[in-house]
């Protein structure tokens, strides 16, 4: 499966583990790059989100050693720019998720499979640093097997960004 291919499919799947309605009626807004986005509503309100996964991943448990990053706003919430990850697997409890763009690092918490930032400010600093890189860089520790690394692809990103804008009425 192609690196973007993998990507939609990974994100509707979380998406549908999450939401199993909202799954079945998310419209793809495009692919811009490395990255796909996607919209669908969700109690009324609209849920929007971009996403990619990592094309060179290391370590990991055998067999579930993917890495998908995922940008979502969430108008209704009043929430834009929340960025996750899930690695495929479950995170180490109480481990952190290492975000890279460039020298600048963010530290993500994790719980079960995910890992997001620690609040809306961190949100938005790694959102600007997206915005700058080329590439951004994962280390997270699994539960099971050795230590997680991943490089995920920024080419498409600023125009992904701006169709999940477009879509949710996100003003920058």
């Amino acid at each position: 499966m192609k690196p973007a291919a993998l990507a939609a499919f990974a994100a509707l799947l979380t998406i549908a583990v999450i939401h199993p309605v909202a799954a079945e009626d998310a419209k793809r807004l495009g692919k811009f790059g490395d990255w796909e986005s996607y919209a669908y509503t969700d109690g009324g309100t609209k849920v929007c989100y971009t996403a990619a996964s990592a094309a060179k991943v290391q370590g990991g448990e055998k067999g579930r050693n993917s890495a998908l990053l995922i940008v979502t706003h969430r108008p209704g919430a009043k929430a834009v720019n929340e960025v996750s990850v899930t690695g495929g697997a479950v995170f180490k409890k109480d481990s952190d998720v290492e975000l890279q763009v460039g020298a600048t690092k963010h530290s993500l918490f994790t719980k079960g499979d995910h890992a997001w930032a620690k609040d809306a400010s961190a949100d938005k600093a790694i959102v600007g640093a997206m915005l700058k890189g080329r590439e951004m860089s994962v280390r997270a520790t699994p539960a099971k097997g050795t230590a997680l690394s991943g490089t995920i692809s920024l080419h498409g990103f600023s125009d992904a960004l701006g169709a999940i804008d477009k879509a949710c009425a996100v003003k920058r």
